[in-house]
């Protein structure tokens, strides 16, 4: 692909009327909320990158914690491979020739993580039970005491922790090869909309070296229509 993330910035960046725009200010992390931008060079290269709150794709930000939430992840990536998120101009005769999802929940970590964790309790449940009651009474009095004098810290670390995760953006890529980019004249993403009702908000910013625009864009008016 000849047009490079490095190029999306420098292009998105260099645009006078974008840099005007008070909205332009891309990564805000908003529910219902997210930012696109697509960047075109004159030889048909046309990559467009979406940054959302992972939220909007898989309506919880934790890491994946049951095989549900991991199935969810999965499909919201297989959703977001197709070629019905982002309508271009049937005009221009566009392909889309790949697609990247990156940040959010990490499913397999957290899978690993769960195997490892069900490891140690297995090995656990192997232990000698006569060392086992004798731990018992010291186990249950120190966590007692543990809970009662630091519970405001534990539940302030899992704050912290949950606070953390709950702040995950996904950044989405799409390429496409258009054969006639000069009939390229609307980015449509009610695709997008209809498959993920939780984006409320689009952010979109557009730039191909010889036009740019910017505007909010909602499922009621999902089309950024170019000049």
């Amino acid at each position: 692909m000849r047009l490079g993330l490095a190029c999306l910035t420098a292009c998105l960046l260099s645009s006078p009327a974008l840099a005007q725009d008070g909205m332009r200010q891309l990564g805000a992390h908003v529910h219902g909320a997210a930012q696109l931008a697509v960047a075109a060079d004159s030889d048909g290269a046309v990559l467009a990158e979406l940054t959302t709150p992972a939220y909007n794709l898989y309506v919880f930000e934790h890491a994946p914690e049951t095989a549900a939430d991991r199935a969810v992840v999965s499909e919201a990536a297989r959703t977001l491979s197709g070629a019905s998120m982002i309508a271009l101009s049937g005009a221009a005769n566009c392909t889309l020739t790949g697609t990247q999802v990156g940040g959010g929940p990490d499913v397999a970590a957290d899978h690993d993580h769960e195997h490892e964790h069900e490891h140690e309790h297995e090995h656990g449940d192997h232990h000698d039970a006569d060392h086992d009651d004798q731990d018992h009474h010291h186990n249950e009095d120190h966590h007692h005491e543990a809970t009662h004098d630091h519970g405001e810290g534990e539940h302030t670390h899992a704050h912290d922790e949950d606070a953390g995760l709950g702040h995950a953006d996904v950044v989405v890529s799409w390429t496409f090869e258009c054969a006639r980019p000069a009939r390229l004249l609307e980015v449509d993403l009610s695709g997008l909309f209809a498959a993920f009702p939780q984006f409320e908000t689009l952010e979109v910013q557009y730039f191909d070296g010889a036009r740019a625009a910017a505007r909010d864009l909602t499922p009621a008016r999902p089309v950024l229509t170019l000049d």
